[in-house]
């Protein structure tokens, strides 16, 4: 079978379109890795006090810099000190941005940002919900943040799923997980990385379904498939051998791609930065207990399980069809479709699990398993809730499995037609 495996990836790869189509995969996932680096914004003034922008590698190194002091572990002493030159620059000048003059703004208030908006988020008005002005906070409130955190997630679960006691227990059991104090290092956390690596493993998962939809329907089209089935190898065998090689043909552009993304992003903001806690780069009530570098190793595992799924599925469509566009047209509608239905849909909980339980549900634009993993999301199955993360992952692994064996069943009972 391994040299039936070997001819068959030859065949496949030496054609003109997956050279096209791997090698544009590859140039995408470059380009998208290079657009976050370009993403990358610092302002400062120059020697003349004239406002200068940074913009790329350039900004990042200036952030790195800048925040250089706040970095490490989020002490309750260093926030109480963040605090304290808050309440300076505003007893003096304060609350609005416009009053304050550049040169303190960018020398005090810009290098402690990040840790004023996270401390900022778990102190909120209990009527309306809303975070309260920074200048109510004093510091030695603000050395309560972690306390007042637990009871900031306490209270909004609650509200979010009074009738669902099930996700709220849930929910705060994984928070009694998350290490305080947090831990900060400017980089990955705080570009778009994580979102344009969700990007870039959606477009893999479009490029690689055409990549694969004609191996079977292709076969039945040019007539090769007579030929095939003459051959001294059994029916079972040769489709298993044809899924085999194109799934391992499409998992190395898979890996290829996506370690280029990481390599390019991460060594420009920062290997160390992976170590930050996920809480100060999206929600400081977040109860995923992760750094990013965590978050994103998740992203890239649930990115491939949701990418093998989507490919077994537009393989077993491509042995139920004989004619490719067909197959692509059914398959890339699938990849859409959970898009499609988080944007347009009601929201009902059927049209969720309907759209986490596609092959193609953990990528796409609001549907994918990084959206999922930073929101607080659960769905209900009878009397119990389910982390939605979970749902994604247990679907791919089951339809990897589910859509092989159809496949390999389908292709056979056609040959014996």
């Amino acid at each position: 079978m391994k040299r039936m495996i070997t001819l068959e990836l030859k065949r496949v790869a030496k054609t003109r379109s997956t050279w096209i189509l791997a090698a544009g995969a590859l140039l995408l996932s470059i380009i998208m890795a290079l657009l976050v680096i370009s993403f990358a914004r610092h302002w400062n003034l120059d020697e003349n006090g004239t406002e200068i922008r940074f913009t790329g590698r350039d900004a990042i190194q200036a952030n790195q810099e800048m925040l250089k002091p706040i970095e490490g572990e989020l002490t309750t002493e260093k926030i109480r000190t963040v605090f304290e030159t808050y309440h300076e620059v505003y007893e003096t000048y304060g609350a609005k941005i416009e009053d304050i003059p550049k040169d303190i703004y960018y020398q005090k208030i810009a290098p402690i940002n990040a840790i004023l908006n996270s401390v900022r988020e778990v102190y909120v008005d209990n009527s309306t919900g809303i975070p309260v002005p920074l200048y109510e906070i004093s510091p030695e409130e603000a050395t309560n943040f972690y306390e007042q955190r637990t009871e900031r997630l306490a209270g909004y679960l609650s509200q979010e799923y009074k009738d669902f006691p099930n996700a709220v227990e849930q929910a705060l059991t994984m928070n009694e997980k998350v290490k305080a104090p947090f831990y900060y290092v400017y980089g990955v956390g705080d570009s778009d990385t994580s979102e344009y690596l969700t990007m870039c493993i959606f477009l893999l998962v479009m490029l690689c379904t055409v990549i694969v939809a004609p191996i079977f329907s292709a076969d039945y089209q040019s007539g090769a498939d007579d030929i095939l089935r003459c051959t001294k190898h059994g029916r079972r065998r040769l489709a298993v051998v044809k899924l085999l090689s194109a799934i391992l043909l499409t998992t190395v552009i898979f890996a290829v791609c996506v370690s280029a993304f990481i390599l390019i992003s991460y060594t420009a903001f920062g290997w160390d930065s992976l170590k930050a806690t996920l809480q100060i780069a999206f929600s400081a009530i977040s109860f995923v207990p992760l750094t990013i570098g965590e978050a994103n190793t998740l992203v890239v595992f649930s990115g491939l399980l949701t990418f093998l799924a989507t490919v077994c599925f537009t393989l077993f469509l491509s042995t139920k069809f004989k004619n490719p566009i067909t197959v692509l047209g059914l398959a890339l509608g699938s990849c859409l479709l959970p898009t499609i239905l988080s944007f347009a849909g009601s929201g009902a909980n059927i049209e969720n699990w309907i759209r986490l339980c596609l092959p193609s549900g953990g990528v796409g634009l609001r549907n994918s398993f990084f959206f999922e993993l930073t929101e607080f999301h659960f769905l209900p199955l009878g009397s119990i809730s389910i982390w939605t993360p979970y749902i994604i992952l247990v679907a791919a692994g089951i339809e990897i499995v589910l859509f092989f064996i159809l496949a390999v069943r389908s292709y056979t009972q056609h040959e014996a037609a």
